[in-house]
């Protein structure tokens, strides 16, 4: 499965917003069941939603406070 289905379906499963810490846990649990773990989980998870955020032009995810802010907190579009 890719990233982005991972993040997708932990933001849907959290309600469609949620925090990093939320998320990580979400994906890091659904890649541990399938035996697919990585190190640098949460490396990849906020690359995934920063590279397909309304801010880099695509519709998936959006920061809910300026990334700048660094508040972490996501919702899915």
């Amino acid at each position: 499965m890719r990233w982005i289905d991972d993040v997708k379906n932990a933001l849907v499963a959290l309600g469609g917003e949620a925090h990093l810490s939320q998320i990580y846990e979400i994906v890091e649990k659904n890649r541990s069941k399938r035996g697919d773990t990585m190190g640098k989980l949460k490396s990849w998870v906020r690359n995934t939603l920063q590279q397909n955020s309304r801010e880099k032009g695509k519709n998936i995810f959006k920061s809910v406070y300026p990334v700048e802010m660094r508040k972490g907190i996501w919702r899915l579009l």
